[in-house]
C-alpha cells in the first residue's frame, strides 16, 4: 500500500512540474499578434506644440511626416518666445552638457530616429538624462498622430 500511494505521489508531482513548466509555450502566438496590430497612420505631416512656454522660457514643439501609413520623419525642437531654437542654442547646448553630462542634440536626433523605428511614441526608450524632454517628445508626439488615426 505504501508503494502504490509513493508511486501515485511521483506520478503526480511529475505531472505537476510538467503541466506548470508549459506554459510558456503559448507566448509566441502572443507577440505575433502584437506585430500584426502594427498601426497604419494616414499619409500627411501632423504638428502639436506645447499651449505654454514652461518656467525656462522654452515651448516643445513636434512635425511629424507620415508616407505609406508609415512614419518617416520626425523634427522635434524647443523655441523660446523669440523664437529661437534649442538646437540653435550653442550656449544653451553647452551649459545644458556641463551639467548633465548630456547631448541635447544626440537626445533630439535618438528620440527621433526611434519614434520612426518604433511607429510608436509610447514604444520610444527614455533617454538617460533627458527624461523631460523625452516626456515631451512622447506627449507631443502622441497629440499630433491622433488625428493620424
Amino acid at each position: 500500500m505504501k508503494k502504490v500511494l509513493g508511486l501515485v505521489l511521483v506520478v503526480l508531482l511529475v505531472f505537476v512540474v510538467l503541466t506548470a513548466c508549459s506554459g510558456a509555450k503559448d507566448n509566441g502566438s502572443q507577440d505575433q499578434g502584437k506585430e500584426a496590430e502594427s498601426v497604419t497612420y494616414k499619409d500627411g505631416t501632423y504638428q502639436a506644440e506645447e499651449p505654454d512656454f514652461d518656467d525656462h522660457g522654452w515651448k516643445a514643439q513636434i512635425q511629424i511626416k507620415v508616407e505609406g501609413g508609415k512614419i518617416t520623419d520626425v523634427v522635434y525642437d524647443e523655441v523660446n518666445q523669440e523664437g529661437k531654437k534649442k538646437s540653435e542654442d550653442q550656449d544653451y547646448q553647452s551649459n545644458f552638457k556641463e551639467q548633465r553630462d548630456v547631448d541635447l542634440l544626440d537626445a533630439y536626433d535618438k528620440l527621433q530616429k526611434s519614434l520612426v523605428e518604433k511607429q510608436d511614441p509610447d514604444a520610444v526608450d527614455t533617454y538617460t538624462g533627458a527624461t523631460g524632454t523625452t516626456s515631451k517628445f512622447k506627449a507631443l508626439a502622441n497629440e499630433a498622430l491622433k488625428d493620424a488615426k
